[in-house]
């Protein structure tokens, strides 16, 4: 049977996998994100050469995903003029607060409001501190570009990665010259886009085990990736996206007023196919609060600990690199989560850098209530997991009243799928049932699997297998009451009393 490659640049790791054209993997390799363009290449190619070589043939299509905001300005030769620029870097934080436009007329041209994580900030940064690098930049590319540049020779983008860049208009479906402007750039010095089963181009780069020649294509935003392959496609489904950010996605019939969803705090992107619009709430440090707390409760010294995205100064870049490092002590978690009793009686608001949806706030803090002494390390790991659970159902009940569609389902897929515990409490929380997704990396399968429709249609993607979670209903009745308490909480300006 052909095999199709998928490439999945995360934050944490990059994930190169080969997977037959039902979505079971055959291989697949995981390496720690490089903080530069040349690094993070490598790990690329030797993830495609390792695969290969387990595989026993080359792969017939690859798909790249991957991170949006994070990205690297090249010069004419495709040369990086700098590291890569994280999402996470607080750089431009100043200068993107400092911008003169209305919060509702520029949600209504990029369907996001201001923030540092978006490339605009970075750019508008080294517009007034180093600005010879944007005199020397002939092009932007995100991560995912970046890589299949560098496999291909051309260079492209995605609408779902072009839209996160705060310079995107979704209703045009182009670059908006006057967002560009106040960073002194111009539309020529963003990549075009492709439709995420449109080939970038056909391999040229040498990659040992790989035939050259094969296409290539650039799947989108990892998210968008993941949920598409897991089948929500279509108004009233939602997906759950768990990582070192969640991120819960729900298709819309049409995009919401801005002034609306500003005061929910979701974001408006286009769908994979560029059909309609999903909306997109999100908890930006569900892994990493795990991972940090694991940081405190673990000793550093039985543990490896491994790099993480480049340290700069800030909160954002601090809880990131905390979620980076965690990665090694994970080892700890199944033996401190064993023996824990659901619900825990521990309130958490798992707000480790601020809150994005569904009430913004971002000097929202993590918060803990009813914590006492007969309570173990386990029950706060846990606690801390029923909080994350608790915040999302919150998320979902808002974008269904925005949307006016009661979801039948939630599919879950990403690293957290693997923790039992996990899944119980998202499950017993969750007002729908909880459909997992069975596949080891569902983003790195999707592209993949969008791959394999090089040239075709979105619609034939297949459907990754996932499966009900089974109810437990005394357990969903005992989170009754602490999502009442959660939902108090939560809304009470200052947290818990």
């Amino acid at each position: 049977m052909p095999l199709l490659a998928g490439i999945d640049v995360g934050t944490t790791h990059v994930k190169v996998g080969v997977y037959d054209e039902e979505g079971r993997c055959a291989a697949s390799v995981r390496r720690t994100t490089p903080h530069d363009l040349p690094g993070l290449l490598a790990a690329v190619w030797a993830g495609l050469a390792g695969c290969a070589a387990r595989a026993g043939r080359s792969p017939r299509a690859i798909g790249i995903a991957g991170m949006a905001e994070t990205g690297v300005p090249l010069d004419r030769s495709g040369r990086p003029l700098t590291p890569l620029l994280w999402w996470n870097d607080p750089r431009g934080a100043e200068e993107i607060a400092a911008l003169d436009r209305d919060a509702a007329a520029l949600y209504a041209v990029t369907g996001r409001w201001a923030d540092a994580k978006a490339p605009l900030a970075k750019w508008l940064w080294l517009r007034a501190h180093e600005p010879g690098v944007l005199a020397g930049m002939r092009w932007w590319a995100s991560v995912p570009d970046a890589v299949a540049y560098a496999l291909t020779g051309t260079l492209r983008t995605h609408e779902t990665l072009a839209a996160r860049t705060l310079a995107y208009d979704v209703r045009r479906g182009s670059y908006d010259e006057d967002l560009l402007e106040l960073a002194g750039l111009r539309p020529g010095l963003l990549p075009p886009t492709a439709g995420a089963v449109e080939p970038v181009g056909a391999l040229t780069a040498e990659v040992s085990g790989v035939t050259p020649g094969i296409p290539v294509v650039i799947a989108g935003h990892d998210h968008a990736v993941g949920a598409w392959a897991a089948g929500v496609r279509r108004a009233g489904h939602v997906a759950d996206s768990l990582g070192t950010a969640e991120a819960v996605m729900m298709p819309a019939a049409a995009p919401p007023g801005p002034g609306a969803a500003l005061a929910l705090g979701v974001t408006a992107d286009p769908s994979l196919d560029g059909a309609r619009t999903v909306l997109v709430g999100g908890l930006p440090t569900s892994g990493a609060l795990i991972d940090w707390l694991l940081g405190l409760l673990v000793s550093a010294g039985t543990t490896t600990t491994p790099a993480g995205p480049p340290p700069v100064p800030g909160p954002a870049s601090r809880a990131a690199g905390d979620a980076a490092a965690g990665r090694g002590r994970y080892g700890a978690l199944p033996g401190l989560l064993d023996g824990v009793r659901l619900p825990t009686g521990i309130l958490v608001e798992p707000y480790l850098a601020g809150r994005a949806a569904p009430a913004p706030d971002r000097e929202r803090r993590v918060t803990v209530a009813g914590l006492e002494a007969g309570h173990t390390a386990g029950d706060l790991l846990a606690a801390a997991i029923e909080g994350t659970c608790l915040h999302v159902r919150w998320i979902v009940e808002e974008l269904s009243a925005l949307t006016g569609a009661a979801p039948g389902r939630l599919v879950v897929f990403g690293g957290q799928v693997r923790i039992p515990l996990w899944m119980r409490v998202k499950a017993a929380v969750s007002a729908v049932p909880v459909d997992v997704v069975r596949s080891g990396d569902a983003v790195c399968a999707g592209a993949a699997l969008i791959a394999g429709q090089a040239g075709g249609s979105l619609d034939d993607v297949p459907v990754l297998p996932a499966g009900r979670h089974p109810p437990d209903p005394a357990l969903a009745t005992a989170y009754a009451s602490p999502y009442e308490r959660f939902l108090a909480s939560a809304r009470r300006r200052g947290g818990p009393r």
